[in-house]
């Protein structure tokens, strides 16, 4: 892929011989086509395609959180672009042969702000309840600023929650869902933002008990 600034052709799209043109963010990309494609299917080429599924997938069940926690990137890159790039390399485990998503490893967002210690995480029937000082996140943060959670189900439905990060060494925030059971849960992760949205923290995996 080459990025093209051309005063003579000025902007172009579509097909050129093997050559791709659009359009992204006010830049214009160039791509080549393999004059003879081979579908390649070494071991790691296979483990690569493999990870590159499984995040896909992260992806469509994390979106409405990945939309919100990478707003630290190039104008060029979306928030998918960004989400791919932390974790294709880190958030894998292999089970045999098969790449698989460990939870704990994966980045739901990342960013220049300190991440959230959470003190406590348990599961009733209301609910998600997690707690935090608020306080050790001041003077980074505001108590205006926002604190975001979510848990994903067995069922893949994804609980979200956010609110002011607050005032207090014991703030708690609730994701709530009726007759809630801690064996329901597969991942809860955790972050802060500004309130304007331009900066975040890293995410951070937590550990709910019933």
């Amino acid at each position: 892929m080459s990025i093209a600034e051309n005063p003579l052709t000025g902007a172009m799209k579509n097909s050129i011989g093997n050559f791709v043109t659009y359009t992204l963010n006010g830049r214009y990309i160039v791509r080549s086509k393999a004059f003879m494609p081979k579908d390649s299917k070494s071991p790691k080429q296979l483990i690569l395609r493999a990870r590159m599924s499984r995040i896909g997938e992260m992806y469509q069940i994390f979106r409405s959180i990945i939309n919100l926690g990478f707003p630290e990137r190039e104008i060029y890159q979306s928030p998918q672009n960004v989400f791919v790039a932390a974790n294709f390399k880190t958030a894998f485990v292999m089970e045999g042969t098969e790449p698989v998503i460990s939870y704990p490893l994966m980045l739901l967002s990342k960013g220049s702000l300190t991440p959230v210690t959470i003190t406590g995480a348990t599961i009733d029937a209301e609910g998600i309840t997690l707690s935090y000082n608020a306080r050790a996140l001041i003077p980074e943060l505001y108590s205006t600023d926002e604190i975001i959670a979510c848990a994903l189900l067995k069922t893949n439905k994804l609980l979200t929650a956010g609110q002011f990060i607050g005032h207090g060494t014991n703030v708690t925030l609730q994701m709530k869902y009726p007759d809630m059971q801690a064996d329901q849960v597969v991942s809860c992760y955790v972050f802060v933002r500004t309130g304007d949205g331009l900066k975040v923290s890293d995410s951070v995996f937590v550990e709910v008990k019933g």
